[in-house]
C-alpha cells in the first residue's frame, strides 16, 4: 500500500512539473563559435533530462565492467575456501579414525586453499603431526593456536594432552591451571588439575583443589573422604615425629577423625600412642576403631596392649580379647581374634565356641577359621585332624589382604601411594585377584598386569 502510494506521489510530481514547465513558455538559445541553437524551454530541459540519464547508464556500464574482475576474484575465493573447509572436514575425519596419512594430505590441501587461516587448520595440522610421530611439529601448530583468542584453549589442551603422554606433569600441570584459568567452571578441567597436582605430590594444593571440587560436587561425598583422608596420612608420614604436638601428628589426627573405621589411620594413631607411654589413648583409639569396623590389623595392636595372664587365672588374657567381641559380637572377625586367644592360651572349651560362632556368621569358612581349627588341633596332638583343616584351608577362598585395585598388586600395609607405579589411593582391604597373585612387595621387578581403567582423564 505504501509503495503505490509513493509511486502516484512520484507521478503526480512528475505531471506538475511537466504542467508548470508547459504554461511557461519560451525559448533557450545556445550560441557555440559560429553555431546558434535555438529550442523551446520544455525541449530544451527534456534534451537535458535524456543526456543525465545516458551518463548514468555509462556510468553503471564502467562499474560493472570494472566490477567484473573483483567478482572473479571473490568467487576464486570462494571456491578455494570451500576447498579448504572441506579439506579440513576430511583430514579431522581421518584424523579421529586414526589415519595419519590422509590427515597429513589433508593438512597441506588446506594450508595450500587456506594459507592465512589461524584456527582449525592449524587444528588439523597439530593433529595429523601427532598421529604421523612428528611431536615438535605437532607442539609448533599447537602453540601457534595460542595466538589467537578465538583458538586459544583448543591449543592449550593440545598442548596439555602432549605434555601429559610425554610423562611431563609438572609443564602438564602447569598448563592445566592456565585452561582452568579460561574455563574456571568446568569439572573434567578441575579435575585434571588435581590428579597432576596429586602427582606431582604437591599435597597442599591438591587439599585446596580437592576442596573446591566439594564445594562444585564434582566429586561425590565418599571419594571426598576418602582422598582426603589419603592426603593427610600422606602428609603425616612426610612430616611426621614423635613430639606429641608435631604437624605430622595433626595431620594424622584429622585423618583419623574424618573416618575412625579407617584401620590405617587408627592404626598408626594408636602405634604413636603406645610408643609415647600413652597406653590409654591407644586402647581408647583401637576399641573405637573396632566398635566401627573390626580388622585383623587392629587385633594385632590389641594383642600388644593385652595384659599377661596371672599364675591363678590364665583366663586374664582371655577376657581382654572378649572386650573387643562384646564391641562387635555380630563380627566373624571378633569370634576370631578371641578364638586365637583361647588357643594360645590353650582353652579348648572356649576356642571351640568362639570358632562355632564365627563358622555360623560366614556364608563360606575362610581359610583362616581352617587355618585356626588345624592349629588347635596340632597343639592337641591330633595330627590327621590337624591336616584334614590344612586340605580345607587350602581350598578355600584366600583371606583378605591390601592390594592395588589398578594393578592387583599386594602390600603388606596400607599406603597413600601404592609403588612402584605411584597410583595415588588405590590400595584398598580386598581378596586378591589373580593377577595379584604374580606380583609381591618384596620383588620390585614382579610381573605387573596391565590396570583395567574405567577412565576416559578429565576430570
Amino acid at each position: 500500500m505504501l509503495r503505490t502510494l509513493w509511486f502516484a506521489v512520484k507521478v503526480g510530481l512528475m505531471v506538475a512539473a511537466a504542467v508548470w514547465v508547459a504554461s511557461r513558455p519560451g525559448t533557450v538559445t545556445l550560441t557555440w563559435m559560429d553555431y546558434t541553437v535555438e529550442a523551446k524551454a520544455w525541449f530544451a530541459l527534456l534534451g537535458v533530462f535524456c543526456f543525465l540519464l545516458a551518463l548514468l547508464g555509462l556510468y553503471r556500464l564502467f562499474l560493472s565492467v570494472m566490477g567484473f574482475t573483483g567478482a572473479m576474484g571473490r568467487y576464486r575465493d570462494y571456491r578455494r575456501q570451500a576447498k579448504g573447509q572441506r579439506a579440513i572436514l576430511l583430514g579431522l575425519d581421518a584424523a579421529a579414525a586414526g589415519d595419519a596419512k590422509i590427515a597429513y594430505y589433508q593438512a597441506s590441501r588446506a594450508r595450500k586453499f587456506m594459507p592465512r587461516d589461524r584456527g582449525l587448520t592449524l587444528l588439523l595440522e597439530a593433529d595429523a603431526a601427532r598421529l604421523k610421530g612428528d611431536h615438535p611439529g605437532a607442539l609448533k601448530a599447537y602453540a601457534r593456536l595460542l595466538d589467537n583468542k578465538d583458538t586459544a584453549f583448543l591449543g592449550m589442551r593440545g598442548l596439555l594432552s602432549s605434555a601429559i603422554g610425554q610423562g611431563q606433569t609438572p609443564e602438564a600441570l602447569e598448563l592445566a591451571r592456565k585452561a582452568q584459568a579460561m574455563h574456571p567452571k568446568q569439572p573434567w578441567i578441575a579435575k585434571l588439575v588435581y590428579r597432576l597436582e596429586v602427582q606431582a605430590r604437591e599435597w597442599d594444593a591438591a587439599l585446596r583443589s580437592l576442596r573446591r571440587l566439594e564445594k562444585s560436587r564434582s566429586l561425590d561425598a565418599d571419594s571426598v573422604m576418602r582422598d582426603r583422608q589419603a592426603l593427610l596420612l600422606q602428609q603425616a608420614r612426610e612430616n611426621f615425629d614423635n613430639a606429641r604436638n608435631g604437624p605430622g601428628l595433626e595431620k594424622l589426627k584429622q585423618a583419623y577423625r574424618l573416618d575412625p573405621a579407617f584401620a590405617p589411620a587408627a592404626l598408626w594413631l594408636a602405634e604413636h600412642y603406645i610408643e609415647t607411654g600413652q597406653r590409654r589413648a591407644a586402647v581408647k583409639i583401637v576399641s573405637r576403631s573396632w566398635a566401627a569396623q573390626p580388622h585383623p590389623e587392629l587385633a594385632a595392636l590389641w594383642t600388644r596392649l593385652s595384659p599377661y595372664n596371672k599364675p591363678g587365672d590364665v583366663s586374664v588374657r582371655l577376657r581382654w580379647f572378649e572386650k573387643l567381641v562384646a564391641l562387635r559380637p555380630d563380627s566373624a572377625e571378633s569370634q576370631l581374634v578371641a578364638a586365637h586367644a583361647a588357643i594360645e592360651d590353650r582353652l579348648w572349651g572356649e576356642a571351640r565356641q568362639y570358632l562355632r560362632m564365627a563358622e555360623s556368621m560366614q556364608q563360606a569358612p575362610s581359610a583362616r577359621l581352617y587355618r585356626l581349627r588345624a592349629e588347635m588341633e596340632e597343639q592337641l596332638s591330633h595330627p590327621a585332624e590337624a591336616r584334614h583343616w590344612q586340605d580345607k584351608a587350602a581350598q578355600a577362598a584366600p583371606d583378605r589382604v591390601w592390594t592395588c585395585r589398578e594393578t592387583g598388586r599386594i602390600y603388606d600395609r596400607w599406603s597413600p601411594v601404592a609403588e612402584p607405579h605411584g597410583a595415588f589411593n588405590t590400595i584398598v582391604w580386598d581378596y586378591p585377584s589373580p593377577r595379584g597373585m604374580l606380583s609381591s612387595p618384596e620383588n620390585d621387578n614382579a610381573v605387573m598386569l596391565p590396570a583395567l581403567s574405567f577412565l576416559v582423564q578429565g576430570s
